[in-house]
């Protein structure tokens, strides 16, 4: 009897059996809710939906693996503290999931960390105890007493760098299964336990610490003109995934600049991003650095250097990845469409644009400068960003399984985001035509897209290596009559021998508005006339 129970209170393992059941042991108590989100978008029972369900098991099972390895060979102490922990805290998750249908991303993160000790005491409840004992002090009490047999440390971490290259490996001979994770990576994520807080809590302290570091602030401008005489309004649209190889304006075989056509907006040459991310790229394209800014700079950001020039800023947003800015006024797209009353109330980049002219118009201010940050032609789902009035190229492809897609299909579906891009460019300059104001409207994405051309989807690869898909982006401008006789331009005497259109954003708009200071580029300002 005395045997008996010395072995089911402190069993004896190897550690190789003692990592795998844990993390078999971390699937089958705490998948509920990633399993139940999973079999909604996954093409399950077919042999795709198979495969995508194999892959979350495997993905899981070698990162938990891996990590517990790793950290044995630390210490075998400080690896069991680990797995007590987390089981404990997966408990607690797992009830708040199922009980209040939540997701733990970086926002619940932010909630729980900013919840006072009265809020966070009325969502405890007694029916908690069977999670916490059942799911987290039991298998926690059978780690803590396990006796366990290690290897030495260099197998334990080769152990552990094993786990990894498998991980990989599957990876890669599943790669079919990439654009699937990436549509559905923020749902899923805020699901698995433990990473969903695992990552997010570091992803919120990161942006926190991003948020709260004090810029450095450029230097102060001087005008041209103290007060202008007429209203000065400057709009910078930034793009998402935009590629200005299918710019009608570029040379495209198709019509996808169909509504701007018999505008004035113009292309500047072919130019590349300064990077294949948004974070990236829009560090490049509102800090006075350019190309040559870190994703992380902590140089001004342009919304906030023009606001402490006295300049009313309004930034609308449908997408994430800008640095912090100070601003007038800031909205999301979601924020903007709650405000509507209409009928038919724009949704998405639409949003955007809803009554901007209207804004600007009952502005006093007499120098005006809006960002519009759009979702633009972000992928795989590029289907879900335009309304069905605008799919004009046909059959397109509906889903994120591109690789169930003919090539034909995901281009058309594509072009129709560039055209509903294009689409609310011609909306915008009809509002600044309004306007009794000099306008300019600036356009420039922050990134190009791969279709599938040498095997490359979507974006983000190094740039040493990224092929021309993602880095080629259109450069677009529109200047007001108004804007361009008073500063004696033409289309013709803007347009640079080469374009660099991640330099050029920061120093045009400053020129735009005759400003001046040490960081002003001329060379970089597209409205600056040579002498």
């Amino acid at each position: 009897m005395t045997h008996v129970k010395q072995t089911i209170w402190k069993p004896n393992m190897r550690l190789s059996g003692f990592v795998l059941l844990i993390a078999f042991a971390n699937l089958a108590l705490f998948q509920k809710p990633l399993l139940a989100f999973v079999f909604s978008v996954s093409s399950f029972p077919d042999a795709t939906g198979w495969l995508q369900l194999a892959s979350v098991q495997i993905v899981q099972l070698c990162l938990f693996m891996g990590v517990l390895f790793l950290v044995s060979a630390l210490s075998l102490r400080v690896m069991k503290l680990l797995v007590v922990l987390l089981f404990i805290v997966n408990g607690a998750a797992l009830y708040f999931m199922l009980s209040y249908s939540i997701e733990i991303d970086r926002s619940m993160i932010a909630n729980v960390l900013n919840t006072d000790t009265g809020e966070a005491s009325g969502l405890w409840h007694w029916s908690i105890l069977p999670y916490l004992a059942g799911f987290g002090a039991l298998p926690a009490l059978f780690v803590w007493r396990a006796d366990l047999r290690a290897p030495k440390r260099s197998l334990r971490l080769f152990a552990g760098v094993a786990s990894f290259g498998l991980l990989i490996a599957w990876l890669f001979a599943t790669s079919t299964t990439w654009l699937w994770f990436d549509q559905h990576a923020s749902r899923m994520g805020s699901k698995v336990l433990p990473w969903s807080y695992v990552i997010n809590t570091a992803r919120y302290y990161n942006k926190r610490y991003l948020d709260e570091r004090e810029p450095i602030l450029s230097p102060p401008a001087t005008f041209a003109e103290e007060r202008p005489d007429k209203k000065q309004v400057v709009v910078l649209v930034i793009g998402e995934a935009a590629r200005a190889e299918n710019f009608g304006l570029y040379g495209y075989g198709r019509e996808t600049n169909t509504f701007t056509k018999e505008t004035s907006l113009f292309a500047l040459p072919l130019g590349q991003s300064c990077a294949t991310n948004t974070i990236g790229s829009t560090a490049c394209i509102l800090t006075h650095e350019g190309s040559k800014a870190s994703s992380h700079t902590l140089a001004e950001p342009l919304p906030s250097y023009l606001t402490r020039q006295g300049i009313e800023t309004i930034y609308r947003s449908n997408n994430s990845g800008p640095p912090p800015v100070k601003t007038t006024v800031q909205e999301r797209a979601g924020e903007i469409s709650l405000e509507c009353t209409e009928e038919d109330c724009p949704k998405g980049d639409a949003a955007l644009n809803w009554r901007l002219a209207e804004r600007i118009e009952q502005s006093k201010a007499q120098r005006i400068f809006v960002t519009l940050h759009q979702t633009g032609s972000h992928g795989p789902a590029y289907f879900s960003k335009y309304p069905q009035d605008f799919a004009r190229f046909t059959p397109e492809c509906k889903t994120v399984q591109v690789a169930k897609c003919t090539h034909e299909e995901l281009v058309n579906a594509y072009d129709n985001s560039i055209l509903y891009t294009d689409y609310l460019l011609a909306d915008l300059i009809k509002q600044l035509e309004s306007l009794d104001a000099e306008t300019v409207l600036i356009y420039v994405s922050d990134h190009g897209q791969s279709l599938g051309e040498g095997g490359y989807y979507l974006h983000g690869l190094p740039n040493s290596v990224a092929p021309k898909e993602q880095r080629d982006v259109p450069f677009l401008v529109w200047m007001s009559d108004s804007f361009a006789s008073s500063r004696g331009l033409t289309a013709a005497s803007v347009l640079p021998p080469q374009s660099f259109p991640h330099d050029f954003p920061f120093h045009s708009v400053m020129g735009a508005f005759g400003m001046t200071s040490d960081i002003y580029k001329p060379e970089f300002d597209i409205f600056h006339l040579t002498p």
